[in-house]
């Protein structure tokens, strides 16, 4: 797969992390959502939201949610049609999207997205291959010399968005 440039797009990307409660949607839950829509590389809008769980929150530690940090938050379904009309068409963007936000966002909007995506993992791996220890997002901002992430939502898509600006002008 080659890397879509952002300056070559006439459409918006959605660059987009989630933090959950686990790893498998159904047994865990989406807690954080940020969303930066970018057009000609200029960042024309974003979408953040904390949602309540039905669960309580056990990986605090990880992220810092804790369950009185979401306490008067919506759940993800009273905001689904807000999430889904934020990213409409766009190309939608993260790190490990194809494996692990996408699972969850289909799971939790109760539709499969349509939308192509665009995952920084798989960019790193076809372009960086061994040069790196491992294509974690963290490993790759060290790498770039970019600011690292923090397990935060917002944190980590402006971390995504520095990476992938760099993969693009690997040749």
């Amino acid at each position: 797969m080659g890397v879509t440039k952002i300056r070559n797009m006439d459409n918006s990307i959605c660059i987009l992390d989630i933090e959950t409660t686990g790893f498998e949607p159904g047994e865990a839950e989406i807690i954080e959502l940020f969303i930066l829509k970018i057009v000609n590389e200029e960042i024309i809008d974003e979408f953040y939201s904390l949602f309540k769980p039905t669960i309580s929150i056990k990986n605090s530690h990880i992220h810092g949610i804790t369950d009185e940090k979401v306490e008067n938050s919506p759940s993800i379904e009273d905001r689904s049609s807000d999430i889904l009309s934020f990213i409409e068409k766009s190309v939608l963007l993260g790190h490990n999207i194809d494996n692990f936000d996408l699972k969850f966002l289909n799971y939790f909007l109760k539709e499969e997205l349509p939308n192509q995506t665009i995952d920084t993992l798989n960019i790193s791996r076809s372009k960086l291959g061994n040069k790196v220890k491992n294509h974690k997002l963290i490993t790759l901002a060290e790498y770039f010399d970019v600011v690292s992430p923090t397990h935060t939502a917002r944190d980590d898509v402006m971390t995504t968005f520095e990476v992938y600006k760099k993969l693009s002008s690997i040749q």
